[in-house]
């Protein structure tokens, strides 16, 4: 496990084991992520749609999306 220090201006280093496993170099952008009281830092991608591409697929297993927007459109009709 890697540490950094926070400077003045709220900056820090990332260390060289963890702009390696993200393939990030100088100038690159980078996501922060919060979860649970955790921030987890991503590599931004070339192409932020096909990263996001399937993101909450879990949500609509055992589900027929068309038929869940069926029943939710129904009532709008009445």
């Amino acid at each position: 496990m890697d540490t950094a220090t926070v400077s003045s201006k709220y900056q820090v280093v990332i260390p060289r084991q963890a702009r390696d496993a993200l393939g990030i170099k100088a100038g690159d952008k980078v996501i922060f992520d919060y979860r649970d009281g955790v921030v987890v830092m991503l590599a931004r991608p070339e192409d932020f749609a096909s990263f996001m591409r399937g993101l909450g697929a879990e949500a609509w297993e055992g589900i027929d999306p068309r038929a869940y927007l069926r029943s939710v459109r129904e009532p709008w009709t009445k």
